[in-house]
């Protein structure tokens, strides 16, 4: 039953603006679109390699700094990890041309080599979350000499499966070509509306939802957070977009080792380094067959895969994250520091 005492305070919860990504930070590098943070220490670090966050290009990067007590990059520094992540920032109308390889082989690599100087390391752990899991691995099969260890979280490699996006990215149902050709970048708008449509009940439950956590504060300020992230969308570069579709929904070249970067061929066998690969049971943004394959694809000695209960988000803010996926993928990290 409705409080109906909490009722005005729970009205002015919800035309707050939430307060996101408060994890205190420095900028230690801009370029085109990008920035890449640093997370400030606190005291002495339990790791001598430092770890680079890459993000989707889909959704902004706080996703993983949401809201303290609700933030994987707070809890990965609160644990003595050396922390970086980047910031694709929004993509101009002259931006419509980058393609995938100016995101991995020129931009990822300058700042894999910004952080190496700004860390003074000679190696980097990369961690990639969905799309940016993609991009990961990719820059592991071209610049293995560079990582550690690679951590992925609820990364698409086999792109056909039974999920709506790979139903709705099929060549008989997306016209990519004549889409970019039309838009130059992709709309935000279309972005939030086709996942929007993935969960089309959700989005009338989660109020319902809401409104029977009235009497706890801390769910309505996790809902707003969560809620201003997946409205805060961004365009995509409309070059990167249209090889994405292409190369990977539409031809699904990456598990074949046929996927093009420039002049050159994704082989995901080049990938050699230790890697944990973390994927969510009921993801329905990323399919468990879409990314559970990918252990079976690398030459790495070291490798494991963790699967855990939940949806895509759950790997990043839900409980599964926050009594899973964090803690293991730090005792993880820091099993191997060298």
């Amino acid at each position: 039953m409705m409080n109906l005492f909490r009722l005005p305070e729970f009205m002015l919860q919800l035309f707050e603006t939430p307060k996101v990504a408060q994890t205190p930070s420095e900028i230690i590098y801009s370029d085109f679109t990008f920035k890449v943070y640093h997370y400030l220490p606190k005291g002495n670090l339990a790791s001598s390699i430092p770890i680079l966050i890459v993000n989707s290009l889909v959704n902004k990067y706080y996703i993983l700094d949401l809201m303290p007590g609700k933030s994987y990059v707070e809890y990965l520094v609160s644990q003595g990890l050396n922390v970086y992540l980047v910031d694709w920032g929004e993509p101009k109308i002259s931006d419509s041309g980058l393609s995938l390889e100016d995101y991995i082989s020129f931009f990822l690599n300058s700042i894999v080599k910004q952080v190496l100087k700004h860390s003074k390391a000679k190696k980097l752990s990369m961690l990639g979350y969905c799309m940016g899991g993609t991009m990961a691995l990719i820059y592991a099969s071209l610049k293995q000499q560079h990582l550690q260890n690679l951590v992925l979280l609820a990364t698409p490699v086999d792109f056909h499966n039974d999920s709506l996006l790979s139903l709705w990215g099929s060549p008989e149902n997306f016209n990519v070509d004549k889409f970019i050709n039309i838009y130059g970048n992709v709309p935000k708008e279309i972005l939030y509306s086709t996942f929007m449509m993935l969960k089309p009940l959700k989005n009338i439950t989660k109020y319902v939802d809401l409104v029977e956590n009235i009497d706890h504060p801390e769910y309505i300020k996790a809902f707003m957070a969560f809620d201003h992230w997946i409205k805060d969308a961004i365009p995509i570069a409309g070059e990167t977009f249209r090889q994405f579709i292409k190369y990977g929904y539409q031809e699904n070249l990456l598990v074949q080792n046929k996927f093009p970067l420039g002049s050159r061929t994704v082989n995901l066998k080049n990938v050699k380094c230790p890697l944990l690969s973390v994927v969510a049971e009921h993801d329905e943004i990323v399919p468990l067959k879409s990314s559970e394959i990918l252990v079976q694809l690398v030459s790495s000695k070291d490798k494991e895969l963790l699967k855990v209960k939940g949806g895509h988000h759950g790997l990043s803010i839900g409980g599964s994250a926050i009594t899973i996926v964090w803690p293991k993928t730090v005792e993880w990290l820091l099993a191997h520091n060298n």
